[in-house]
């Protein structure tokens, strides 16, 4: 059996880290011991479970594996989690903002029955049927302004998405993390010329570019915005 040598993540505190032949892994401290969400390896470290956290089921995960500059997940965030599915990216965010709140929007009906199927014992996520295209729909279960929004929505109007749940939500200075998906949007435009014209939208709204991450060795087309308000 191969052993593993873990070390605290250098820059996202709440992720752990190992390396292999094939590259890192990640993982996060699991806040449910002995449960799988998606068919994670569970694996005893110290005197904590932690869950590897796959990068191609998870853009986050791809985004951190990136080294992107800053980290933006603290533990005490209050997190509005847009495009939420059944649980895989939404629970390893739970692992992590632990002594925080996430609210997990969710179009899919079927897809919210699984969420809460798969996310019932952990205290800090708040499963939400909703439309992230009408944020005023879920107002009545969001009673403060939020630290973070993490937008995974593979709609034409990613952007505009992003910043009508902003402007409603977010509060000043807080970060948006958005998963931007160029074949969604314009299948014949360069992927380069979508991401930028996404990017200008968020900057005409009032929003500061941090970095952009490119994500594409695990979900092709894709890259990370993160921006300010």
């Amino acid at each position: 059996m191969e052993k593993l040598e873990i070390r605290d993540h250098p820059i996202f505190k709440g992720v752990y880290v190992s390396h292999h032949e094939q590259g890192m892994k990640l993982y996060t401290k699991n806040l449910i011991p002995g449960k799988a969400i998606y068919g994670e390896k569970l694996v005893p470290y110290k005197d904590f479970e932690l869950r590897e956290w796959d990068p191609f089921r998870s853009k986050l995960a791809a985004m951190i594996l990136e080294r992107p500059k800053h980290n933006y997940l603290e533990n005490k965030n209050s997190c509005l989690y847009l495009g939420a599915a059944s649980g895989t990216t939404i629970s390893h965010l739970s692992d992590i903002i632990i002594k925080g709140i996430i609210y997990g929007v969710e179009v899919s009906e079927r897809s919210i029955r699984q969420l809460i199927q798969n996310v019932a014992d952990r205290p800090n996520i708040i499963p939400i049927l909703g439309n992230a295209n009408f944020p005023l729909n879920y107002a009545k279960v969001i009673f403060s302004e939020i630290d973070l929004i993490y937008q995974d929505v593979a709609q034409p109007n990613q952007a505009e998405i992003a910043i009508k749940n902003s402007d409603y939500y977010l509060k000043e200075g807080g970060i948006g993390i958005l998963a931007i998906k160029s074949q969604s949007i314009d299948s014949v435009v360069r992927s380069r010329e979508v991401y930028e014209k996404e990017k200008e939208k968020l900057q005409e709204a009032g929003y500061k570019i941090l970095e952009t991450v490119n994500i594409h060795k695990h979900a092709a087309n894709h890259v990370i915005v993160v921006y300010k308000k």
